[in-house]
């Protein structure tokens, strides 16, 4: 037990931990360069707190993205006018573009700004993990589960970006709780943060239906345990037993689901349109609600491959246009939602060199046993196994007190496991809170013999010591079972790995290791290169709209790793005779067209003229081809050098290059497996 002069400085302790936390997230901003999301984020929370017009991505939650964009409505930042057709069409990324790159603001303190506002919901997370596990265990306990938390790689790399992934955790942390306490002894107060808990999640992100059975699932198991339930308005308390506990209940869920879409339509004004009364004429969302909605979609052929998604309305699509057609809820919410569920049906994504459109089953546990340090898994196990050691005419008591946390788990990894949406750790980020809290049963052990304090000590000190050295590529961390970050991009990439974060560092890797050599760079991201002062030919960049098909020489190759994965590419995998095939007809077109007078129209090899559009779409392909290619070459060397582990560094010579792209297969591929041995 702790004495009372320990609790006297245990609340200023926990509240400076909370505050490094918070710090440790959010001064590692100006190392970064915008990561994939942001932009989009940012860009929506500014105009709807500017312009009342929600239309700009509904589907990543109105909450984060508000708050992240408040402190800007405080630097007198340049935002681009509400009209033309970009805003028209609510094209968020390429208005993102001009409020970021092209309207003279302070990039690197907008970011810092709304990166420190996220940070905050981290801090505020690693409270709540606090206060919960002392709730159920004891203040040695709660310490344990707030170390693992403030020094977590995984809480610290979202809560320093400009993501909803941190909001959704405090979210479904938050609900949780709150729902819990409202199902033991039922106040008004419990009742208001039981709605306000589950609005908080359902602004954050759309995971939120994932409440629902969680929610269920919890109240069976209060209804299992014959303790009355304990009514207490004003003065008054009522305790109730049996079936009698039933109308109260369904009572009390029903005010706070009423409250939840208080809190839902209050974030949009209280407003049912999307659009502000006075936006211009033809406003739209990105996609159609028919779009959205899978209206008039083909049924797939029979003949599709088991990888197809299938774009066949569903019962979200229903309840949205059921609840469109009555205003049950904002039309932006009910968009966001639909707009969320049809794209959680499949996108590509790479795991361990294979590619699918709808995922592995066992891509997330992979993923969290290789992004969560090996002593904050170990400290997991033991939490279980510290429950496991209670007295067995007691265990049932524990079981009853941890089993929202167990509801919580349970239903977030089926549904993840399910899930064919696979790209990226973040989407774990509320299973954290929880394995963090029970994690505070490996105390219980003690109970058992003392000694059990130094490993526990020892296991916390590694975490720690993990979390500094990786500092401040949080985004990046990998346990050695993985082969560590340096290895990573083999694995995982995209969100996991390569966000497109790292064009400062590049930048002065760049200015002190080259000296008038060539740069190419195929760059994963919505970061603007030539903002961050680089000077680079981009090569094999679906993302980037000005394509380049120069002929390639000797110099230095920076590559995203998600771009060397080729995950977004239309050539991807191992490289084919398919493959070459067209690469070698691409290449004699393409040498065909050089060939031509320069005033003269382009054409394909037979004379067949080609418009502007043909002429780019084969370019394109063979960009594609010709990156696909030299990945091939590049897969049997390790990089000369990596930036912060998102980058990859390749020094090439012209002679390096004329194999890369002219060498006969056969040829480049004995040169490779040669120097694979």
């Amino acid at each position: 037990m702790i004495s009372r002069s320990q609790r006297c400085w245990l609340m200023p302790l926990v509240m400076a931990l909370c505050a490094l936390h918070v710090w440790m997230a959010a001064s590692v901003s100006r190392t970064f360069s915008t990561t994939f999301d942001e932009i989009a984020h940012l860009t929506a929370g500014y105009a709807y707190w500017t312009t009342g017009d929600y239309r700009f991505q509904p589907e990543n939650g109105n909450l984060p993205q508000r708050l992240a964009a408040l402190p800007l409505l405080t630097q007198g930042v340049k935002f681009p006018p509400a009209d033309g057709y970009n805003w028209k069409m609510a094209n968020v990324w390429l208005i993102g573009s001009d409020f970021f790159y092209k309207n003279g603001n302070n990039l690197p303190a907008m970011l810092a700004a709304g990166r420190t506002m996220n940070a905050l919901l981290s801090g505020i997370l690693c409270f709540l993990i606090f206060i919960w596990s002392r709730a159920l265990f004891e203040q040695r306990a709660a310490l344990l589960s707030l170390m693992l938390a403030v020094f977590s790689p995984a809480l610290l790399a979202n809560g320093g970006l400009i993501t909803s992934d941190t909001a959704a955790a405090l979210g479904f942390t938050v609900a949780s709780l709150a729902w819990w306490r409202l199902l033991q002894h039922v106040t008004i107060g419990r009742l208001l943060a039981a709605g306000l808990g589950a609005g908080l999640l359902a602004i954050s992100k759309h995971s939120v239906v994932l409440f629902a059975p969680m929610a269920l699932l919890v109240l069976g198991v209060r209804l299992m345990r014959t303790k009355p339930l304990v009514v207490s308005f004003s003065k008054h308390h009522f305790r109730l037993a049996g079936w009698k506990r039933l109308p109260a209940l369904a009572g009390v869920s029903a005010i706070a689901l009423g409250l939840c879409i208080t809190v839902i339509w209050g974030t949009y004004g209280f407003r049912y349109q999307a659009s502000p009364p006075d936006a211009q004429a033809g406003a739209s969302f990105v996609q159609s609600w028919d779009e959205v909605l899978l209206k008039n979609h083909p049924p797939p052929p029979s003949h599709a491959a088991p990888d197809t998604i299938n774009l066949q309305p569903g019962p979200v699509q229903y309840f949205v246009a059921w609840s469109r057609a009555h205003r049950i809820l904002p039309e932006a919410w009910l968009y966001g939602l639909s707009f969320v569920e049809i794209n959680a049906r499949g996108r590509m994504a790479f795991f361990a060199g294979e590619y699918r459109l709808t995922g592995w089953r066992s891509f997330f546990p992979t993923l969290f046993l290789l992004k969560t340090t090996i002593p904050a898994l170990t400290l997991m196990a033991l939490g279980l196994a510290g429950l496991a050691s209670v007295p067995a005419n007691r265990r049932h008591i524990w079981l009853y007190r941890v089993s929202p946390l167990i509801v919580l788990l349970v239903v977030y990894w089926t549904f993840s496991i399910q899930s064919k949406l696979n790209i990226g750790h973040r989407h774990l980020l509320p299973t954290y809170a929880a394995l963090f809290i029970l994690a505070g049963g490996s105390t219980l052990l003690l109970r058992w013999h003392k000694a059990w304090c130094l490993p526990l000590v020892l296991l916390l000190v590694w975490h720690g010591r993990e979390s500094l050295a990786i500092r401040p590529d949080y985004l990046a961390h990998f346990n050695p079972l993985g082969g560590g970050p340096k290895q990573a991009y083999h694995l995982f990439v995209d969100s996991s790995l390569d966000w497109g974060q790292d064009l400062p560092r590049l930048h002065t890797w760049l200015e002190k290791h080259t000296t008038g050599e060539r740069i190419y760079l195929s760059y994963f991201g919505t970061g603007d290169p030539k903002h961050e002062g680089i000077d680079a030919i981009r090569i094999g960049d679906p993302f980037y709209p000005e394509l380049n098909v120069s002929v390639l020489k000797g110099g230095v190759y920076c590559l995203s790793a998600t771009m060397f994965s080729r995950v977004y590419s239309p050539i991807r995998g191992p490289w084919s005779e398919k493959d070459e095939i067209a690469y070698q007809l691409f290449s004699t077109w393409l040498r065909h067209l050089r060939s031509l007078p320069a005033e003269a129209p382009p054409t394909w090899m037979d004379g067949t003229a080609l418009d502007t559009n043909e002429t780019s779409a084969r370019l394109a392909n063979y960009d594609s081809l010709r990156f696909g290619r030299l990945c091939h070459f590049l897969q049997s060397r390790p990089p000369n050098d990596r930036i912060g582990y998102s980058i990859l560094i390749f020094r090439l010579s012209e002679e390096d290059v004329s194999l890369a792209m002219n060498a006969p297969l056969p040829l480049l591929n004995k040169r490779i497996l040669k120097a694979m041995n």
